[in-house]
């Protein structure tokens, strides 16, 4: 219901607005088009005039184009029409009741309607609802005054307007419409500007509606000076950025902002334009009271003193919403945050206003992300992003990701971080593990969000916002921490992955190849999984391991790859940790990375098995068993001992660089980083960064010159090995020829023929011969296995020695302690500068495409 003073304003603008439309008539037709509008209003479906289907503004703007075809030589008719209009829209009623009253004053002005209006029934005395009420009430005041001469404009002044009193008076509407007829030049002239100021034609301006700015009406203005001419187009300027602020607030232009904040944005413009409107109509109202009291008429130049400050301010504002013209998200909150930065106080007051507008929507989004776990993003302006296709076993590190292109310019990277792991951490609290208990002080923390949300753009993160974000990450983290390292034991599992998939327990790795050795010698096709699982289980009972946590212990496995053709044991064998559940969501992405750093350690393990066992230990049991073949293999043997020694001192001293500086001196730094972490991200950053660097220390990263050097020594030494199992056959068998013929020699002296036969002899030497040529042969070969062996091995330390890393060129200095490599090849005797660096590199090329050839 509105109070009497609103009433008496309304009243006095639908009477103006009814004068404007009919044009003369006589004071009793007035009053009963004042009293159907009354009625129309009360109960628009029970009046004979047809509801309309048109929106509001489309019924302005149809009743506008209708007063300008009837008065063509005077457009001062819809001038008065809209300056009433605004006035109505700057009255807090109820919106529908205005619609009504626009759509009634539609049918009003056009012409196929206006014969059908006649005298009402009684009705106007029992009108419903709240509108017909009060206009009702109105009606009847408006028969028991007296006539009395009334100006149609609110007494008001710039800045403030008058309640107009309780009791009205039936104006004289001929003096009116006379007194608008007789409007002088320079009055007319200001309120064409006063129009321009809000984007409407009038009688001196006209609209380029392919510029959008106004031009001057040449039917109109030749009698005007050119002074005049010149202000009334300066004055229009300001209609021209009103336009433009106007068609990005409306909706319907298809270019406003997108999104709630967006929305945001355009609330906020269309508050900046009702309060120039405002403005505008409150300066009417003064002309149109100078005008009818007598007083000094304003005109141009008083407009134009005026409109500086408001023309600087629409400046603004159109080249704000021109910028922000269909932007979203984060990428609005930036292009306004970088026009705050502006040495006029007035555009950082009006870009912090409009900053503060659209932050409130951001920062519900973020208080319901990071204390619900819940994106509500219809629009994708949100700078979290959720994908719906990524399952929970990769919700922590796959399905929440920051959308750059929409986290604001204020944001710094590391506090959209933080955020960001708050809220999936909820949702792994709850969708993972289960838990519905996610904290305490939830809605203390939310008010303090978005109470605070003006301060998200602080140019310091020392405001109360930022002090609970920083308190929800913290209480969240812990949280997450406490449920993972306690329960779920998170921390002994990483530590049972490092003994046995880097193979840290050395006891145990020893023992499962005593087990395997002859699993690990077959073909692939012929192991089975079932009995790798049963000698896995012997060897845990038969370490240190049997007193490890039974729940680590399950969780180990041994795994057979698919065995492509010529493969052994040894290459399709690796081991396997299993995890499930929460455990599974934080370690699997990291076990593929295990699987990559294993295969490197079991092919050293290989090495070494085939170094200790097979290598060496043949050569120390047979070298008494050959004594007598010495001077025929000596010079081969010894070749062979001092190769055999070159080769274990290379894998003795890569074995412990690997295991003791690369894995272990890691593993006591990922121990400190785990001891001192605060958050679950903070211990799962440790350990992939610990993964990283074993990967790299391994030289299991990409395919580089080490790897391929690193590849060509253990091809090496593998067919060192069948070289030396083919030469040893052929030793043995040339001993068992001679032990023949001595059994023969002994057997003929029994029977006493005393010797052999010439052709047993001449078999004999034959056979000898034979192994001579072998002998030779295969010391050949040998030569040809260690020529390509210190190639590769020259090549390796190259890389090492040109390295960046310093770790890495002292490994090189042990390889090479004494300097037997770098005497055999000058490359290594070249100083390590640039020039010298990019020369080895040059020669280490094709130095690796000759060893791939061989």
């Amino acid at each position: 219901m509105a109070n009497p003073g609103q009433a008496n304003q309304i009243m006095t603008i639908v009477k103006d607005m009814i004068i404007c439309i009919q044009g003369e008539q006589p004071p009793e037709v007035h009053e009963d088009t004042l009293a159907r509008a009354a009625c129309y209003i009360s109960n628009p479906q029970n009046s004979s005039y047809p509801s309309t289907p048109l929106n509001e503004r489309d019924c302005v703007q149809k009743i506008l184009r209708i007063l300008r075809s009837s008065d063509a030589t005077d457009n001062d008719v819809a001038s008065h029409f809209t300056i009433y209009y605004n006035k109505l829209a700057l009255l807090k009623i109820d919106p529908q009741l205005r619609h009504s009253l626009i759509g009634f004053l539609l049918a009003l002005a056009d012409k196929s309607l206006s014969s059908e209006t006649g005298p009402i029934s009684g009705s106007e005395t029992t009108l419903s609802g709240a509108s017909g009420d009060f206009l009702s009430r109105q009606v009847t005041s408006l028969h028991r005054s007296s006539s009395s001469h009334h100006n149609g404009f609110g007494q008001s002044s710039l800045g403030s307007t008058k309640g107009m009193s309780s009791t009205m008076a039936v104006p004289d509407y001929t003096d009116i419409l006379h007194a608008k007829k007789a409007l002088d030049p320079s009055q007319s002239m200001a309120l064409s500007a006063l129009n321009s100021f809000i984007g409407i034609p009038g009688k001196h301006l006209k609209k380029d509606f392919i510029t959008g700015s106004f031009k001057l009406d040449p039917l109109n203005t030749k009698a005007l000076s050119k002074a005049e001419t010149g202000m009334l187009l300066r004055l229009s300027e300001l209609g021209y950025y009103y336009d433009r602020v106007e068609k990005v607030a409306d909706v319907t232009t298809g270019f406003n902002p997108i999104g709630i904040m967006g929305q945001a944005l355009i609330c906020k413009l269309r508050a900046e334009l009702g309060a120039f409107r405002g403005e505008v109509s409150l300066l009417a109202d003064e002309l149109k009271a100078n005008s009818s009291s007598g007083k000094e008429k304003k005109g141009l130049l008083s407009l134009l003193s005026w409109y500086v400050k408001p023309l600087h301010r629409m400046q603004w504002l159109a080249k704000i919403a021109d910028k922000c013209q269909m932007m979203k998200g984060g990428e609005l909150a930036s292009t306004l945050y970088n026009m705050l930065d502006n040495g006029n106080p007035m555009v950082n007051n009006l870009v912090r206003e409009l900053l503060i507008a659209i932050c409130v929507p951001l920062g519900r989004m973020i208080s319901k992300w990071m204390l619900e776990g819940g994106i509500t993003d219809l629009h994708g302006e949100f700078f979290v992003e959720a994908l719906n296709d990524v399952g929970p076993d990769r919700l922590w590190h796959d399905k929440f990701r920051l959308r750059k292109s929409m986290l604001p310019k204020f944001m710094p990277l590391d506090l959209a971080d933080k955020i960001l792991k708050t809220g999936k951490s909820i949702n792994f609290l709850r969708e993972v593990c289960e838990m519905n208990d996610l904290g305490s002080n939830h809605d203390k923390l939310k008010d303090a969000m978005d109470k605070n949300s003006d301060q998200i753009f602080s140019y310091v993160q020392d405001t109360a916002w930022h002090a609970a974000v920083e308190m929800c990450y913290a209480q969240t983290s812990k949280h997450v921490l406490d449920i993972m390292v306690g329960p779920h034991k998170l921390l002994d599992h990483l530590y049972g992955m490092r003994r046995y998939l880097l193979l840290g327990q050395g006891d145990f790795v020893s023992i499962l190849i005593q087990h395997m050795k002859d699993e690990l010698e077959r073909k692939g096709t012929d192991i089975f999984a079932h009995d790798l699982s049963a000698m896995l289980d012997a060897a845990l009972r038969c370490e240190n391991a049997q007193h490890e946590d039974p729940e680590i212990l399950n969780h180990l496995d041994v795994v057979l790859q698919t065995p492509f053709p010529g493969e052994c044991g040894w290459d399709i064998i690796s081991l396997q940790y299993t995890v499930h559940g929460p455990l599974a969501t934080m370690l699997e992405p990291t076990m593929p990375t295990y699987k990559t750093i294993f295969r490197p350690l079991w092919r050293l393990k290989h090495i070494e098995f085939l170094l200790s066992i097979k290598i060496w230990k043949t050569q120390m049991c047979n070298a008494k068993k050959l004594r007598l073949l010495n001077p025929v293999i000596g010079r081969t043997t010894h070749r062979l001992h001092l190769f055999t020694s070159e080769i274990m001192h290379f894998i003795h001293q890569m074995q412990y660089y690997i295991l003791f500086e690369v894995i272990e001196c890691n593993w006591v730094e990922l121990k400190k980083k785990m001891v001192a972490a605060t958050a679950l991200d903070e211990i799962l950053e440790a350990h992939e960064q610990f993964l990283a660097n074993i990967k790299e220390g391994c030289f299991n990263g990409q395919n580089t010159d080490k790897e391929q050097y690193l590849d060509s020594v253990f091809e090496n030494i593998i067919a060192l090995e069948t070289w030396q199992s083919r030469f040893f056959r052929y030793c043995f068998q040339e001993l068992s020829a001679r032990e023949e013929v001595k059994k023969m020699v002994a057997e003929s002296e029994k029977k006493g023929r005393f010797g052999i036969t010439a052709e047993q002899k001449l078999q004999r030497d034959q056979d000898f011969k034979l192994f001579e040529q072998r002998v030779h042969l295969a010391r050949r070969n040998l030569e040809d296995i260690a020529g390509t062996y210190e190639k590769a091995v020259s090549g390796f330390l190259l890389t090492l020695n040109s390295h960046v890393n310093p770790n890495l060129q002292l490994f090189g200095t042990r390889l090479d302690f004494n300097e037997y490599y770098k005497k055999r090849d000058t490359n290594l005797l070249k100083p390590l500068t640039f020039e010298h660096l990019r020369q080895s590199m040059c020669t280490i090329r094709p130095m690796i495409h000759h060893l791939a050839k061989e």
